[in-house]
């Protein structure tokens, strides 16, 4: 099975093919530190991709807060992006020259600002040449268009957020300047900032994300944050120097199915430059991870229900092969397979600790429905749901196997469950979730039509490394 590459990133090939098309927009956002040498404007006037406009990163931006291209008011926005032709409504692809430096930043504006379909070209420019592909030198003059400004608040962490999130370590915080900035052996490239880094972060150096162009896989992606210290179920915050290579961070965690995430604009540039009574910075290597926490967790619980059939309706996600087969006396240990890939980072521990016995009373009742979803062959995730009488049904599982993250399956494949649960036209459907769950998993039910109805707490008891081991000799998994 191939790698899975990032969902908002196009290759070349891909991009020329669609050169001229209506409602297609290529945008040059090359953009460069002194270092680099390299100047995006000059470049983009020597030779830039046909139709390309270009996007100065210096010029929209907020001119007022006396640091680099911070993000510009929405209105501004919209004018200038308008001048350049380009509507919310537009597929955008976005470049820069080496591929992930600059060209993630006006990504994350425009989606920010309300702009859905837009994507970043693999290999940048410069691969674009490397290929012989067509360029050209004359200046287009776009038809101006109206951007409708729909903007996203909260993927933006201001200064006095930022001051609260690192007193409370409320988020965690993914700092994408190079590993010597982090710990303050390597001067800051702008006059005036103190080294090192906010207390609490950890060190995800954008460089790190890609290699000769190309955005890594996503596996590889994952494996990048867990080994920094980031935990993927929880909120990140992303910083850099000036804002700019967060965006590639953020990116990053996007195509990684990670989207509780938010950008502090200012970044080190605002950080770096206040006196040390107001911004607190520490030097070295990121803290060491905690070790695990012994005995019991506790989790809130919530319990929703919905009392009438789900009104939306999503189309198959593009570009995957996509499979839901409903199971019919699922083996034991393809279903004890399926809750260790999905619910093992959200303490989805009874199931697995049952005997064979009890789990086979527990699956094999007539009542119980299990169905798997295939992707590209590969089992993908599951829901199961529990027939308790005619009127009443209970969702008792439901979620994706990690590889299947970032591909856009979320709420199409959530939907699919709820019509299954729903064709027995019951009275009310009931699903629980709790603090321990995905961050979204409560707002995600709530979206499809379930609304809370109680809540409570429960302990939940957290699997040791050693009895893990013994479950899954049980099972003859190869260890």
């Amino acid at each position: 099975m191939p790698a899975e590459k990032s969902r908002f990133v196009v290759s070349a090939d891909w991009v020329e093919k669609q050169l001229g098309a209506p409602e297609f927009r290529i945008v040059d956002a090359s953009w460069y530190l002194p270092a680099h040498n390299r100047n995006g404007a000059a470049e983009y006037a020597a030779g830039h991709i046909p139709g390309a406009v270009f996007f100065d990163q210096d010029a929209i931006a907020d001119h007022s807060t006396g640091l680099p291209h911070t993000l510009p008011t929405p209105s501004y926005f919209a004018e200038e992006v308008g001048k350049l032709g380009i509507s919310a409504t537009d597929t955008i692809v976005v470049y820069d020259g080496p591929g992930f430096f600059s060209a993630p930043r006006v990504w994350w504006m425009f989606r920010v600002m309300g702009a859905k379909a837009v994507y970043v070209l693999d290999g940048g420019i410069d691969g674009w040449k490397a290929s012989g592909r067509p360029l050209e030198t004359d200046l287009p003059e776009p038809k101006p268009a109206t951007f409708e400004i729909t903007f996203d608040r909260k993927r933006v962490t201001s200064f006095p957020q930022m001051l609260d999130i690192v007193e409370a370590g409320s988020r965690q915080i993914a700092d994408a300047r190079s590993a010597g900035r982090f710990t303050g052996e390597e001067a800051e490239p702008r006059a005036g900032m103190r080294s090192g880094h906010m207390p609490g972060a950890r060190s995800v150096p954008a460089s790190i994300l890609s290699e000769n162009g190309h955005l890594k896989d996503l596996a590889t992606l994952r494996s990048i944050f867990t080994t920094a210290g980031i935990d993927l179920s929880q909120p990140v915050v992303t910083s850099c120097g000036s804002g700019v290579t967060a965006a590639v961070v953020t990116l990053a965690l996007e195509s990684i199915g990670h989207s509780d995430n938010s950008l502090y604009d200012g970044s080190w540039s605002e950080w770096g430059s206040k006196p040390e009574t107001e911004t607190p910075i520490v030097t070295g290597a990121a803290e060491a991870i905690g070790a695990p926490t012994h005995g019991p967790l506790t989790a809130t619980v919530t319990t929703l229900e919905m009392t009438a059939p789900p009104k939306a309706s999503l189309p198959v996600p593009v570009n995957i092969q996509t499979a839901i087969m409903r199971t019919h006396e699922i083996p034991l240990p393809f279903y004890r397979f399926l809750h260790r890939q999905v619910g093992a980072r959200w303490h989805w521990y009874s199931r697995l600790r049952m005997s064979d016995a009890e789990l086979k009373t527990a699956i094999h009742d007539p009542r119980v429905t299990i169905s798997v979803l295939y992707v590209n062959g590969a089992p993908a995730g599951f829901f199961e749901f529990l027939q308790q009488s005619e009127e009443l049904v209970e969702l008792s599982y439901f979620g994706l196997i990690e590889h299947a993250l970032g591909l856009g399956l979320g709420k199409w494949f959530l939907l699919q469950a709820l019509y299954s649960v729903w064709q027995g036209n019951p009275k009310k459907v009931v699903v629980t979730t709790n603090s321990l769950d995905h961050p979204r998993a409560l707002q995600l039910y709530q979206q499809f039509g379930f609304s809370p109805v109680g809540t409570s707490t429960t302990l939940v008891d957290p699997i040791s490394e050693t009895e893990l081991l013994q479950l899954l000799k049980r099972d003859n998994v190869a260890l």
